[in-house]
């Protein structure tokens, strides 16, 4: 039987398969697990380990259960949770136990509807750029962000700029406050907790019942505005996408420089974006 001594080197495993090759092999775990570090990346093989130990428990493991399971130090196991909490792929409830996040599985549906959303979304946005003559910019949520997956620039002189792959605070952007009334409490309060609320501006929203009352009225009209609270002299208002499960996939604005649009002008846009937004929802769910 091989010991449970982890060799360094893979000369040292060698000779200990040597030494032993002549006796019964009743556990080989131990010299697979060797093989497969010693092949890799250690540290991935750690993390993806630890990825499959949650996974197959159902009520969720603590920082102390993942440690005994692994066999890793405590600081190790700690430092690979909070990373893969910080992207998406655990959630960590108030009593610390961690539970694999919907982002593992939402990888394989969302790479092709992203691909979808741009090849559907890119002439109704410039449809609605000929309506409005302001930026328009599609953005979906992503590690507590929004990022800017699609812009369409105003044809004026003066306008709201932005780029393709610029991420933004949810709760300062009229995108992220429409992707953040379409989670669940729960979710909300851990991207907030992930985050935090920084002032991008003096018009930020930064408390957190300030934030969830906000996003009460945001699913009651359809809507959300964001009224120089990311960005002073411009105005956002934005609506939610929805995919084929009626969830909440993108959402999609148009800004407008403060001295062309006040906020009555701003909430007019509403109809013709949300129109938009039915569109394109209609599209992806075909």
């Amino acid at each position: 039987m091989f010991r449970n001594t982890v060799y360094a080197r893979t000369g040292d495993l060698s000779r200990e398969i040597y030494r032993n090759m002549n006796h019964p092999v009743l556990e080989c775990e131990t010299v697979k697990a060797i093989l497969r570090e010693s092949s890799g990346v250690l540290v991935l093989h750690k993390t993806l380990d630890i990825l499959e130990t949650i996974k197959q428990s159902q009520s969720g493991l603590r920082l102390s259960d993942v440690t005994r399971s692994v066999e890793l130090p405590k600081a190790t196991v700690h430092r690979i949770l909070t990373t893969l909490e910080g992207r998406g792929y655990l959630d960590r409830s108030e009593d610390g136990t961690y539970r694999v996040g919907k982002k593992l599985g939402d990888m394989q549906r969302d790479a092709p509807l992203v691909q979808i959303l741009g090849r559907v979304a890119k002439p109704l946005m410039a449809q609605l750029v000929a309506s409005s003559k302001e930026t328009v910019n599609l953005g979906i949520l992503d590690a507590g962000e929004v990022v800017v997956i699609d812009t369409e620039e105003s044809p004026q002189a003066v306008r709201m700029s932005s780029k393709i792959g610029n991420r933004r605070y949810l709760h300062a952007t009229a995108l992220g406050k429409v992707l953040l009334a379409g989670l669940a409490e729960k979710e909300i309060q851990r991207l907030i907790r992930l985050k935090g609320m920084p002032r991008v501006t003096p018009q930020t929203l930064t408390s957190r019942s300030a934030l969830l009352a906000e996003l009460a009225r945001v699913r009651q009209q359809g809507y959300a505005i964001d009224n120089q609270e990311n960005e002073m002299e411009g105005r956002c208002i934005g609506a939610p996408i929805h995919g084929p499960d009626d969830r909440v996939v993108a959402a999609l604005s148009i800004s407008s420089p403060v001295f062309r649009a006040d906020l009555a002008q701003v909430r007019g846009l509403a109809p013709i974006l949300k129109e938009t937004c039915s569109a394109i929802s209609d599209a992806i769910r075909k």
